[in-house]
């Protein structure tokens, strides 16, 4: 039994968050939903959105929440700000009641800014595993808009991630899609 105020370990996992991912500075906004347990760490929601993003996490990141970074611990002085070991604070940890917004920076060269909304924090469905993909938009035309064109080469591996996503999309339909190869590409 845990303490009074604390949440067991079980109560965390089967406590699922709606995570929004969009990619800033796009026109049209790119973005991805996903479905993720609370109980998981900002390392393993890093590894959640290299993978519906469509990025090889081959860059250094970081996680902003209330003016404090989040990120992989550094034994050296990049002229950064401190930042908290991401794989040790859990996402419930930083949650805050209704809505709680996240920055997340990826590649400190090309500075890819994404924004992360989660909302809808819920008990999970036992039927279904986590975490789950929803929903995308967005084209690989629109997020080179503005962008170098050494970074945009990023974003045509968006062109299948998209079209598999758009197989999935039901209109109006709130069930997330739970095709194989997006399962893989988030578990992996």
């Amino acid at each position: 039994m845990s303490p009074p105020g604390t949440r067991a370990a079980f109560d965390s996992f089967s406590e699922i968050a709606t995570v929004r991912i969009e990619l800033r500075g796009t026109d049209p906004v790119i973005w991805r939903q996903v479905e993720v347990p609370t109980s998981i760490t900002l390392k393993v929601l890093h590894d959640i959105i290299q993978a519906a993003m469509g990025w090889f996490d081959c860059h250094l990141w970081e996680f902003t929440i209330d003016k404090r970074q989040y990120g992989l611990p550094m034994d050296q002085d990049w002229g950064t700000e401190p930042r908290t070991n991401a794989a040790k604070v859990r996402l419930r940890d930083v949650l805050r009641p209704r809505k709680t917004r996240i920055d997340y920076l990826y590649d400190f060269g090309d500075c890819w800014e994404h924004r992360l909304t989660v909302t809808n924090t819920r008990t999970g469905d036992p039927d279904l595993s986590y975490p789950g993909y929803i929903a995308s938009e967005g084209s690989r035309a629109a997020a080179r808009a503005g962008r170098p064109q050494r970074a945009a080469r990023g974003l045509r591996r968006h062109t299948r991630f998209l079209r598999d996503t758009r197989l999935c999309r039901q209109p109006h339909t709130p069930e997330p899609c739970r095709s194989p190869e997006m399962a893989r590409r988030l578990r992996s």
